[in-house]
């Protein structure tokens, strides 16, 4: 689930710049070898937003392109011209490691006993987490894609989840009941990309109850498994968003 802390500097500028307003978005999930040009969209904006900021993504490998068990949970305009963010359910497999592994498992060896002890095919990582900056503000990172994602968890069979997170998806995991792995790094505190960042492993262990998380976002959650394809209206501190939900796969 990582994503870099951009440098405040320019920041404001950037945001000022590129931010635009939306009345409906589409959040369409499905496996990435079932479409290989909208996963290749998804990865090549995700790309493109860790760059603007100066970012490299030790762990984004384009094998996931290529993998069975990865799904893709993508934020885009309805007629699939703008893509604007989304998430990454990568189920684990003995054929390609899980992100997580790959971005810390010198500075935190720890993990590797920790996905060889759980890996199943029903445990998981939630990965990817992207917004345009364009977007910024609306909750596309925060709330949608991490929101749909574990949606969609449920209804592929992922019963356990880990995500690596920054500062700032450290509190939107929490929301959903992801605790830090104390057992990995330091308490789950693990050096990142060098000095300048610090990653959180967490750990949500029950993907289908969601024990710890947020009351009003586990029930969307519950609901969304129920009826995978909707269209819903989000209230915040914009106008109206109109949400058309298709997870189903």
């Amino acid at each position: 689930m990582s994503t870099s802390n951009p440098p405040l500097e320019g920041l404001a500028r950037l945001l000022a710049r590129s931010r635009i307003q939306l009345d409906s978005i589409s959040i369409r999930a499905f496996r990435a070898i079932d479409d290989r040009e909208s996963a290749t969209r998804f990865s090549l904006g995700h790309k493109a937003v860790i760059t603007a900021f100066g970012f490299e993504l030790s762990s984004a490998k384009e094998s996931w392109l290529d993998d069975p068990n990865t799904y893709v949970v993508i934020i885009e305009s309805q007629d699939r011209v703008h893509t604007y963010g989304g998430s990454r359910i990568q189920k684990y497999s003995t054929e390609l490691k899980l992100p997580a592994e790959s971005a810390i498992g010198l500075e935190a060896p720890e993990i590797h006993d920790f996905i060889q002890n759980h890996g199943n095919s029903s445990f998981a990582e939630i990965c990817g987490l992207w917004n345009s900056i364009a977007v910024a503000g609306l909750g596309i990172g925060s709330v949608f894609s991490i929101r749909a994602a574990i949606a969609l968890a449920g209804l592929v069979g992922v019963k356990e989840m880990i995500a690596l997170c920054s500062v700032h998806t450290y509190r939107a995991a929490h929301k959903y009941g992801f605790n830090l792995l104390k057992e990995v790094g330091n308490g789950g505190m693990i050096p990142y990309a060098g000095a300048h960042q610090t990653a959180s492993l967490t750990f949500q262990y029950d993907v289908d109850g969601l024990p710890n998380s947020d009351e009003k976002e586990r029930n969307i959650i519950r609901d969304l498994r129920i009826n995978p394809s909707q269209v819903t209206q989000e209230y915040g501190n914009s106008s109206p968003l109109e949400i058309h939900y298709n997870l189903n796969i």
